[in-house]
């Protein structure tokens, strides 16, 4: 749990990161899931 803690620190000290893994997150979502439409998988 202390880990937890730690984390919740750094996210109010630095909201951006939190923002950016987001956006980082839900961009390989849509590509991941682009891929597996388009059959670039195999």
């Amino acid at each position: 749990m202390n880990d937890l803690r730690e984390l919740g620190k750094l996210m109010k000290e630095h909201p951006m990161i939190i923002v950016a893994t987001s956006a980082a997150m839900a961009v390989g979502a849509i590509f991941g899931a682009l891929a597996y439409h388009q059959g670039w998988l195999g």
